[in-house]
């Protein structure tokens, strides 16, 4: 029996991408359903167990819709009417985030850890806490990214930047902070902490034990709480920031200015260079 709301659903979420571009397809589907009125059915994603959503299960096969093929997406939340109902949406919904702006309290509602899982974050942070008093968090996304090289537009997109960009940004900000401590989170993570021992870096393995659920969370938890966070050109640690209300700055690893520059997460491209496959 079909809801006596019009429906959209995402049949894909949980499988179309790693954690970073789920986050971003779930505030879409959400927002979007929210603007318009509408009620969402989704699968079952990792969403459900870190942050307690309970949406329905899809029970209908609906047309599905790709986020690519339709112009009406540029300005998706702005009709007066719903553009699309009754649908199932496919893509990834990455748009330059002054269009999630206007929703940037619901958005992180939506991202907010259940009691549970929250306690387990919450003593791990603590002890990082506990090491100084300001937290610099860097995030090194390499592993996968090292499999586009072949491809030249997604090699100006999903690159391995250099640690000796963050290097040379740590060297400029480090004798401005109060009592820093340098806190890395990486894929391939003990190919990069050599880079760094003189700022004697923690890790989240120095923090928590193994979180089967999600091995990935307590990185992505940090760098959320973090106070000055650099990241790479990343979904996962982008939308970290996006999280992120103690920050006092932001900054990317930029390969149009080979090294690490300011960003506004809520007035930014998700990815740089992302608009060479994308057409936003």
């Amino acid at each position: 029996m079909i809801s006596e709301k019009p429906i959209v659903t995402m049949n894909t979420l949980g499988g179309n991408g790693r954690f970073g571009n789920q986050l971003f397809q779930y505030a879409f589907l959400r927002i979007y359903a929210n603007v318009y009125n509408l009620e969402v059915m989704t699968p079952k994603w990792i969403g459900q167990y870190l942050y307690g959503h309970n949406d329905p299960t899809p029970t209908h096969q609906f047309k599905t819709i790709n986020e690519y093929d339709h112009p009406l997406f540029k300005n998706i939340f702005s009709y007066e009417k719903p553009p699309f109902e009754n649908v199932d949406f496919w893509g990834y919904f990455q748009f330059p985030t002054h269009a999630y702006a206007p929703y940037k309290d619901y958005f992180r509602s939506l991202f907010k850890p259940v009691d549970s899982v929250n306690a387990i974050m919450e003593k791990g942070e603590a002890i990082l806490r506990s090491k100084g008093k300001t937290i610099v968090a860097m995030h090194h996304r390499r592993g996968d990214y090292k499999g586009y090289g072949g491809v030249e537009s997604f090699n100006k997109i999903f690159y391995v930047a250099p640690t000796t960009w963050y290097k040379k940004w740590l060297e400029n900000i480090w004798p401005t902070l109060d009592n820093p401590v340098l806190f890395i989170a990486s894929d391939e993570l003990y190919d990069v902490l050599d880079d760094f021992k003189e700022y004697n870096p923690v890790t989240s393995k120095d923090l928590f034990d193994y979180f089967s659920p999600a091995d990935f969370y307590p990185d992505f938890y940090i760098l959320s709480k973090s106070d000055i966070m650099a990241i790479s050109n990343s979904s996962f640690s982008f939308a970290a920031s996006m999280l992120n209300e103690n920050c006092k700055g932001f900054f990317r690893a930029d390969l149009n200015h080979n090294g690490v520059i300011p960003y506004d997460p809520w007035s930014s491209q998700v990815l740089v260079n992302r608009h060479l496959i994308e057409p936003y």
